[in-house]
């Protein structure tokens, strides 16, 4: 294993660059959000089936469980920029295939199935070194603040690609929906191509062999205590805190008594928390600050959903679920950064990997979880006993989690 830097990259990168990184990520986020309905729409209308359309949905799960023990070690072993672009150039020809086979009618229920599964594959791969590109473009300091902008821009286009999925379906056939995702990786390939500089650098980490270097990962982060306490803490926000969002359709018709429209202002007031939260990281935070926004947000996400389920108001419920998605988001964001900040640089890419996998699966694995148990107690009873257990690891891990904050802060400071 060996460390070594471009001389490209010797000065420190301006701050503008994470900014650069975040709107261009935002854009082509837009894309792959409009394609998700997109690909949801057509296979309804392929199939008319609910069980097919969560066969689809599951093929993200399922390609994440075998890719990111991989995609840590790839990304540890690779040149940022190259593994990035080859990433997005892939996905970019696979959005150009979906179009022109949707276009031309030769799509099949068996063809979008092989699809989602390739295209998530190429998105796990794709995840950890966009997480160190953050890293790469923000001084440590300010790593925290670079997470919170790329939230930022994630937030906004959740919200606004599945809205351009219905106009250009509107207006249009689902064909153009991928076809305009396929535009949006312009704008992400086109900032890359501009911060170079800064991305283009030989690995940190050269192992033997690549399994060796994924068992290497797992090892590290058992032998840290101040980086298992982190991926123990996110292991359990994703499993007890974070289903709720997951849940929000059972909650609107079983809890609320409502429709559509519930869903709707369950979903809005989420993100309308959510936005704020990354806002409100946007101001730098050092690495003892953000331990201690993991303990007192990751209490507060859980105050919040006891108060969500402990009524049928929606006058409550609403303030409410804006608390917890304002929580959840700043107690991720924390999380991260400090995976990032107290890892080895050569090892960075495995770590993040693995939080990364946790946060993307956890939450389907909880909320499946819940709705099982559901068949036997209230979903609102199920959601607040998970909400007090994860209170309780919290306050359970104080000190593990403050010194996680005191090894990342010796970390910046050597």
């Amino acid at each position: 294993m060996a460390e070594s830097v471009h001389p490209a990259v010797q000065t420190d990168p301006p701050a503008r660059n994470f900014i650069l990184f975040s709107v261009g990520h935002g854009l082509s986020s837009i894309g792959s959000w409009a394609q998700k309905t997109g690909v949801g729409w057509l296979t309804w209308e392929l199939t008319h089936s609910v069980a097919w359309v969560g066969t689809i949905a599951m093929a993200d799960l399922i390609a994440a469980l075998w890719v990111a023990p991989l995609a840590g070690a790839v990304a540890d072993r690779s040149n940022p920029y190259r593994l990035f672009c080859l990433t997005q150039a892939l996905t970019l020809l696979l959005a150009l295939v979906l179009c022109a086979a949707t276009a031309t009618g030769a799509i099949t229920i068996h063809g979008l199935l092989l699809f989602a599964v390739a295209e998530s594959t190429l998105q796990g791969f794709n995840q950890p070194v966009r997480m160190l590109i953050n890293g790469l473009l923000a001084p440590r300091e300010r790593l925290s603040q670079a997470i919170a902008a790329n939230s930022i821009a994630v937030a906004v286009a959740r919200s606004v690609g599945p809205a351009a999925a219905g106009l250009a379906m509107y207006f249009g056939p689902v064909a153009l929906v991928f076809a305009l995702n396929a535009l949006s990786f312009l704008a992400i390939l086109g900032v890359i191509v501009h911060l170079r500089r800064w991305l283009d650098r030989p690995p940190l980490a050269r192992g033997a062999a690549l399994a060796g270097d994924v068992v290497e990962g797992f090892r590290y982060v058992l032998r840290t205590p101040e980086i298992a306490a982190v991926i123990f803490l996110a292991l359990a926000f994703s499993l007890l805190a974070r289903p709720f969002s997951e849940l929000f359709p059972a909650f609107a018709g079983e809890v609320f008594g409502g429709g559509p429209e519930i869903l709707s202002m369950l979903m809005s007031a989420q993100g309308l928390g959510a936005l704020l939260g990354a806002l409100l990281m946007l101001r730098g935070r050092d690495s003892q600050a953000l331990a201690r926004s993991v303990l007192v947000t990751g209490l507060g996400l859980a105050a919040s959903l006891l108060a969500f389920t402990a009524t049928p108001s929606l006058q409550v419920a609403l303030p409410a679920m804006v608390a917890a998605g304002l929580f959840h988001v700043i107690c991720n964001i924390a999380m991260q950064s400090l995976c990032q900040l107290q890892s080895a640089p050569a090892l960075r890419g495995r770590v993040v990997a693995l939080y990364g996998l946790i946060f993307r699966t956890g939450p389907a694995v909880g909320a499946f979880l819940i709705t099982q148990a559901a068949h036997w107690a209230a979903l609102s009873a199920l959601v607040a006993g998970c909400a007090l257990a994860y209170g309780a690891l919290l306050i359970a891990t104080l000190p593990a989690t403050r010194r996680a904050g005191l090894h990342a802060a010796a970390r910046v400071e050597e």
